[in-house]
């Protein structure tokens, strides 16, 4: 008998993978629809910014990006021209929801999720900004809230690598500031799942939003029930060399940018933080290996 254990780290790599691969449905469908009737009745031309995480896979999901970008550094100012427009309507309600964390500033047209991360990086000063002090940090945020965002249960779990490979996954969304090879042998498994129970209550809550946003596509629900399922999709899960902006010096565009990536090595995860003055995507980042060790945006580990 062979058991295959979910925990933490598996179902929430799970969850990941089944999460993207239904949102970028969405994002290159429907939600590209109405973010070019949104950007069309303001006249806002595409953000011309770099295309950071899966974003570069298509070219609805980039231009995706790019119109949700120029939507987003909107004032709220704005919104009387667009407020009856369904198409608006849809699209707040998604970038809005509590999928991505507390949206905040409200005076833009789409506030941006505000998640644990993110209130852990604004309650400390950039100078002590690395992996370790803001990973506890979140931790402790989210275990005083009642967050169920994507990146909030990767806080939940304490678990920086998850932290880094799931804030990729709703970058845009979100403020800044392998295991063997196949047997040929038929081998009995059991799915045994070790997930903690307050983990699994707040997974649920994001599950029952996502469900209720997007109902033609549904996210199984975290039970014992469902462990082979999101040990499935956690093998699919390629988070190595995910790159992720989580914070920055300043508003100023010459202001450096602060990164979270993803290494793998000697068969393990491990994450690195560091500083560039140019925003690192996961597609650059996959293919230069970031910034090289003994240069001014040397990284911290």
């Amino acid at each position: 008998m062979r058991r295959l254990v979910v925990d933490n780290r598996v179902f929430l790599l799970g969850l990941d993978v089944i999460y993207r691969e239904m949102i970028k449905i969405h994002e290159a469908g429907e939600l590209l629809t109405c973010a070019r009737r949104v950007a069309a009745a303001l006249e806002a031309a595409p953000a011309d910014v770099p295309i950071e995480g899966y974003y570069t896979e298509r070219p609805q999901l980039t231009e995706y990006f790019r119109l949700v970008r120029a939507l987003q550094w909107l004032g709220a100012e704005d919104e009387p021209r667009v407020a009856t427009l369904p198409e608006f309507q849809r699209l707040r309600s998604v970038t809005s929801a509590r999928l991505f964390g507390t949206p905040g500033a409200s005076d833009k047209l789409f506030p941006a999720g505000r998640d644990p991360l993110y209130v852990a990086l604004d309650g400390t000063p950039p100078a002590q900004w690395n992996v370790s002090v803001l990973t506890v940090q979140a931790g402790e945020v989210v275990a005083m809230s009642d967050d169920y965002s994507l990146v909030g249960l990767a806080c939940r779990a304490g678990d920086a690598v998850v932290i880094a490979a799931l804030r990729e996954s709703v970058l845009l969304y979100a403020d800044i500031e392998v295991y063997g090879a196949a047997t040929e042998r038929p081998v009995r498994v059991e799915y045994v799942w070790r997930v903690d129970p307050e983990l699994a209550r707040h997974a649920r809550r994001f599950v029952d939003e996502f469900n209720a946003l997007f109902p033609k596509t549904r996210l199984p629900l975290p039970v014992a029930e469902q462990a082979k399922t999101f040990w499935r999709a956690s093998r699919k899960n390629d988070i190595a060399g995910r790159c992720v902006r989580i914070g920055r010096e300043s508003p100023e565009s010459t202001a450096r940018n602060y990164h979270w990536a993803i290494d793998r090595r000697a068969g393990d995860y491990s994450v690195r933080d560091f500083w560039s003055e140019d925003l690192w995507t996961t597609e650059r980042y996959r293919s230069e290996g970031g910034p090289r060790a003994g240069s001014p945006e040397a990284a911290r580990r």
